[in-house]
């Protein structure tokens, strides 16, 4: 990808690159697309370099309009002629990052404010594992949805398990739960504030695409969040195009975020500080590739404030992630009262476990699923820092939280709806 002139980046040394971030919802399985932003890497500078940076595409005509600065990182996001340029310098490896995004709208336009002091509503939705930790043709091990609900009464989703996970009966209990949390009856519509999606794995979408082609007449899709991978640069399961698809085809009118570490995204009465991306793994040396093993090391990782209470959202986070985040961000900015257990506790962290240092641990998995085998040690970087043993939950079942006098007290318990798949697939189509 061709970098712009009026974008060139005055300072730092040798280290340059142009790297491709990828578009939104445009499908780029077959190449390039209009949305897809190319990001600048300059290593070897400084803050004094970036804020002059800054300065000049100011005088140049763009406009701020979000600005930030922490112990870990510089950045601000840009506009000219509804376009945003996002900047970021991370202090601890002098790099300044610079993305051309043309597919975002501006971080002002997508944030909305609410009450600083209300606590959300988080649940931990229910999905079916296979009891025996095993993949089959109707069960899987793996999978993971949470819902936020705002004080507005709208939601906040994230991820949607597998579609192994979404046989009618289960999209049906997922709807079915939708409504009753918000109170909207039939014939009333379900305000999905904003829907993010940690990384491009099937098993972190299938919701989506099962209840808004299900039901296109019931759920509003006002905002979506993610930064995949672009498919060129690592192909990714096929399903992410069905998601995009689907976006598409029936949330035309969406607002699409494409996330860039350092960003401060207020829904209502949540803000989400977005701690890392795939951006952030780039070198200089092979630009052309994901220079990791791991394609979860694309996964986003967000830590969550509301009311009083704070989560870490790690969605897929491998051990190649938690090497270069523990490098980049100070041990302060990573403590949270809550973990989302990273990849089904397929992995170890013992890193950022300790970083975290959860008082309240969220398993996208089975109780069983998440102890089986090597699991069960994996899962103890996190468990042994709990100061009650009993501070943990799995997603065998749905659990409800909200931030309560210093507690993650629990509002709601239910059996979760749904087991074996009936063949049913993410079109709503019934295998034969």
């Amino acid at each position: 990808m061709e970098w712009k002139k009026e974008l060139e980046y005055k300072g730092g040394a040798q280290k340059r690159c142009v790297y491709n971030t990828g578009p939104m919802l445009a499908d780029d399985s077959q190449g390039f697309t209009e949305e897809d932003s190319p990001m600048l890497l300059v290593g070897d500078t400084s803050e004094e370099e970036y804020r002059a940076y800054v300065k000049g595409l100011a005088e140049s005509g763009f406009r701020t309009v979000f600005d930030r600065s922490n112990e870990a990182f510089c950045c601000c996001q840009l506009e000219r002629e509804g376009m945003p340029v996002y900047v970021y310098f991370t202090r601890r490896t002098r790099e300044v990052r610079v993305i051309e995004d043309r597919a975002s709208v501006s971080l002002k336009d997508f944030c909305f404010a609410g009450t600083e002091e209300a606590s959300a509503e988080i649940y931990q939705y229910g999905l079916y594992y296979d009891p025996n930790n095993s993949n089959t043709p109707v069960t899987t091990n793996c999978g993971m949805l949470y819902i936020i609900r705002l004080e507005d009464n709208s939601l906040v989703m994230i991820d949607g398990g597998h579609r192994l996970q979404c046989s009618r009966e289960a999209v049906e209990g997922m709807y079915a739960f939708l409504r009753r949390i918000t109170g909207t009856k039939e014939g009333e519509k379900i305000r999905i504030a904003a829907w993010f999606f940690t990384h491009a794995h099937d098993d972190h979408m299938a919701a989506c695409v099962r209840l808004v082609r299900t039901w296109p007449e019931v759920f509003v899709i006002e905002r979506v969040m993610f930064n995949f991978l672009p498919y060129t640069l690592r192909a990714s399961d096929g399903d992410m195009l069905i998601l995009r698809e689907t976006l598409r085809e029936y949330c035309p009118e969406v607002k699409c975020l494409k996330l860039h570490t350092g960003q401060v995204i207020t829904l209502g009465n949540v803000s989400f500080d977005v701690m890392h991306t795939h951006e952030d793994m780039v070198w200089p040396e092979c630009e052309e590739v994901f220079p990791v093993r791991d394609f979860n090391c694309s996964s986003v990782i967000l830590k969550m404030t509301t009311g009083r209470g704070t989560v870490m959202w790690l969605g897929d986070t491998s051990t190649e992630t938690e090497t270069l985040a523990a490098r980049n961000i100070p041990p302060a900015l990573w403590k949270s009262d809550v973990v989302q257990i990273a990849h089904h506790s397929f992995n170890y962290l013992t890193i950022l476990y300790r970083l975290i240092d959860a008082d309240y641990l969220m398993v996208p998995n089975s109780n069983y699923g998440a102890h089986a085998g090597s699991n069960r040690h994996k899962l103890m970087d996190a468990e042994k820092l709990l100061p009650c043993p009993e501070n943990i939950w799995y997603e065998e079942k749905t659990t409800g939280f909200r931030f309560e006098e210093g507690r993650y007290r629990v509002i709601l318990e239910e059996e979760l709806v749904g087991g074996e798949h009936d063949g049913t697939d993410l079109y709503g189509r019934q295998a034969i």
